[in-house]
């Protein structure tokens, strides 16, 4: 099937983006220039950007992508969530990786490591998302921690990085059935925490809804830039807005319903989060993990 080549594709050049971008995470390394190497290194290969790279620290679970003032270093002993995704055509893959800056591999990382793992074992045509998050539970909870409850792994679908169906990281009980040819990210979060995540206020990942009338000029100019240039998919304030008057107008586009806002989520506690990602093609006997 010529659109799960086309996955296929978006996922070599995952694998290689994300390998290389394991280099900068050291400390002193700013968020910006992992952002922009992950981003920049995505068109060079020859792939489009599914999402601003999520580059996610400590109890930020997802959704943080660093503005264009953004003067953040890593520091030792910081959990940095790198979540990546790019598509060939509309056909996307999708990825993640946590590491400790200066530190080996902890048992919180590999909680979430092996929670990947342990689902891809299993995750054949006919099986329940329930029984995938039933063993993404217990393997997290074998090591002491609990799964982010209210954070799901999604479909993939042409143009669209969260389509049906979710794949929950607890047992939820559903009862969604998969079937050979589905396109889906697994991505178990585990935390120290209370296991669950909550919206920060800041927001810095959006998506375009729909066209509105609007007052202002520059927020009507803006609209019709974004509409433009990222009708479908997910954009970043900094791709957009290089100075405080930008930023102001996307929050007039949110307040009017123009723009869909991503905020930043957080471990309801403040503990820290481990996050780790494939996508996977569903065969006739299992899956393929194509990133």
């Amino acid at each position: 099937m010529e659109h799960l080549e086309k996955n296929r594709q978006a996922g070599e050049i995952l694998k290689r983006v994300r390998e290389e971008s394991k280099d900068l995470i050291r400390e002193g390394t700013s968020l910006l220039d992992i952002a922009q190497f992950i981003e920049g290194k995505i068109i060079e290969y020859g792939a489009q950007i599914a999402f601003p790279v999520n580059i996610s620290l400590n109890d930020i679970a997802a959704h943080y992508s660093p503005p264009a003032t953004d003067e953040t270093l890593l520091e030792k002993e910081d959990y940095i969530k790198v979540d990546l995704g790019c598509h060939i055509d509309g056909y996307i893959a999708d990825t993640a990786y946590t590491l400790k800056v200066g530190e080996p591999d902890d048992e919180l990382i590999k909680a979430s490591q092996d929670a990947l793992a342990a689902a891809i074992s299993m995750i054949k045509p006919g099986v329940k998302t329930g029984e995938i998050g039933k063993v993404i539970e217990a393997t997290i909870t074998q090591y002491g921690f609990l799964p982010i409850e209210n954070l799901t792994g999604h479909g993939l679908a042409p143009y669209s990085i969260h389509a049906p169906p979710s794949i929950p990281n607890i047992d939820d009980g559903s009862k969604v059935i998969l079937e050979e040819g589905d396109t889906i990210a697994i991505e178990p979060f585990a935390t120290t925490g209370v296991g669950r995540v909550i919206d920060d206020e800041r927001v810095f990942i959006f998506n375009f809804l729909t066209q509105r009338p609007l007052r202002l000029n520059s927020a009507k100019k803006l609209m019709y830039h974004i509409q433009n240039t990222y009708p479908e998919l997910p954009f970043a304030e900094r791709w957009v807005a290089k100075d405080k008057k930008a930023e102001f107008m996307l929050r007039i586009l949110i307040k009017n319903g123009v723009l869909f806002p991503y905020h930043i989520l957080k471990e309801k506690s403040g503990a820290p989060v481990s996050q780790a990602e494939h996508s996977v093609i569903l065969t006739e006997g299992g899956c393929e993990v194509f990133t």
